[in-house]
């Protein structure tokens, strides 16, 4: 049977949580020990800190809250926790609080920290975080991606982000209205970048990547700004040893300015916000054009340089070439010079041979055995050999006698002695066949 809305008893919200206050209040009257993780800790100009902590299951987060440490105690109780941990409260700690539980009708739940147990320094999430890290270094997978050259001019960029993300926006329009009007082609693959969905999605987003990989120079990640808490996905083994196999370079922009996330460290290389990608991205094509002019400038030197001593070259050889003339008329010179003189040896040569012809003409002609025998001598044989001595002779011995007219047949009756000149002067006249 349904009641009239007058008749049915109904709260105010503010009655609500007044009796939700009383209700916390008898429930947790004295401050307790509780564990957590900072997911994130923020402290303002007048001293209060304020934390977002967590606690999960695996990448599931269970339960969420945020405490309070107001500046009187966390002035007293950060001394204390740095003093023994050499850290500050930061992100991925877990810590053990003493805190009270409180409930503002305004505010809602929240804890009053108290005190820290310095003891618990390293939270699940940091714990986890260095897991993965090691696992990485232990599978060589840490520095895979970050062996891949990256194109020395990176134009086309898949980029991975939300669509609706300010760092998208900040990205693009940084990339396109760079300063000196390079032309970039980035193509956007959607994907969730928090949440417990964050991690499927961007393996998702770079599994349609790979299958176009030949279209692109280079992959960026890019979120930019949000809570802490948000960026867990980013610590996820699957999502980093996908980056480090990745067949691109993978760049990462996720928009944080304290630890570096797991996926950071996998990839390539990583900025801390999408606007500082873009501007490496654009310092890649000025450095490379930079190069370029370089090179331009080098080609133009050695081309003036080359011109300069082939000019040089082509002066000497024309140098050359107007004196050839001269030289050819200084060889005909020499040329002539060297014909006179070769002629006057010969006519010397001939003149000195025609003389040592002509007396040895004449001095054959005086010897000459006729003409001896004309001017009265006479040639006298033995048995066919010439006679130079007459001791070879005997008393009885046939010779005959050669005169310029005839010849006389005699036999040796007897021998007498001449004078010595008289020898001389025969043997002279009548020298023998081995010319003694």
């Amino acid at each position: 049977m349904n009641r009239s809305s007058q008749d049915r008893k109904a709260f105010t919200l503010h009655e609500l949580n007044s009796a939700i206050r009383f209700a916390v209040g008898q429930a947790f009257p004295d401050a307790l020990w509780l564990i957590a993780e900072i997911a994130e800790a923020n402290c303002n100009q007048r001293g209060h800190c304020y934390l977002d902590l967590i606690e999960k299951n695996d990448d599931r987060t269970l339960a969420q809250m945020k405490a309070t440490i107001w500046a009187y105690d966390y002035r007293k109780l950060c001394n204390k926790f740095e003093g023994q941990t050499g850290e500050s409260l930061r992100q991925g700690m877990k810590v053990m609080l003493f805190a009270s539980v409180t409930f503002h009708e305004v505010y809602g739940l929240s804890l009053n920290v108290k005190d820290i147990d310095p003891a618990y320094t390293m939270g699940d999430m940091a714990l986890r975080k260095k897991e993965i890290i090691e696992r990485l270094i232990k599978e060589r997978l840490m520095d895979l991606n970050r062996a891949l050259p990256l194109p020395v001019a990176p134009q086309r960029i898949a980029v991975i982000s939300s669509p609706t993300a300010a760092g998208y926006g900040d990205f693009f329009n940084h990339l396109d209205r760079n300063l000196y009007g390079y032309g970039f082609i980035h193509v956007l693959f959607p994907a969730l970048m928090q949440g417990a969905e964050a991690e499927q999605s961007l393996l998702s987003a770079l599994d349609r990547i790979a299958r176009v990989a030949h279209l692109f120079d280079a992959v960026v990640i890019i979120r930019g700004g949000g809570s802490s808490i948000d960026l867990s996905c980013f610590d996820s083994y699957a999502l980093a040893s996908r980056i480090a196999r990745f067949p691109l370079p993978v760049l990462t922009g996720i928009g944080h300015e304290k630890d570096d996330t797991v996926a950071d460290m996998a990839a390539h290389t990583k900025m801390k916000t999408p606007t500082a990608v873009a501007e490496f991205l654009i310092s890649g094509l000025r450095a490379f054009e930079e190069t370029i002019v370089d090179i331009q400038g080098r080609i133009a030197t050695l081309a003036e340089d080359l011109l300069r001593d082939e000019h040089f070259t082509l002066e000497i050889i024309s140098r050359r070439v107007t004196r050839v003339p001269v030289l050819v008329a200084s060889a005909q010179n020499r040329l002539a010079m060297h014909i006179r003189n070769m002629k006057g040896t010969v006519r010397h040569l001939i003149r000195r041979t025609t003389d040592k012809l002509d007396h040895v003409d004449r001095a054959l002609r005086i010897l000459d055995p006729a003409n001896v025998l004309k001017r009265g001598y006479s040639i006298t044989r033995h048995n066919g050999q010439v006679i130079r001595d007459a001791a070879r002779l005997k008393k009885g011995d046939v010779i005959e006698t050669r005169l310029n007219r005839g010849a006389v047949t005699s036999i040796i009756g007897e021998k007498k002695e001449v004078r010595r000149n008289e020898q001389e002067q025969t043997a002279f006249l009548f020298p023998g066949p081995d010319g003694a």
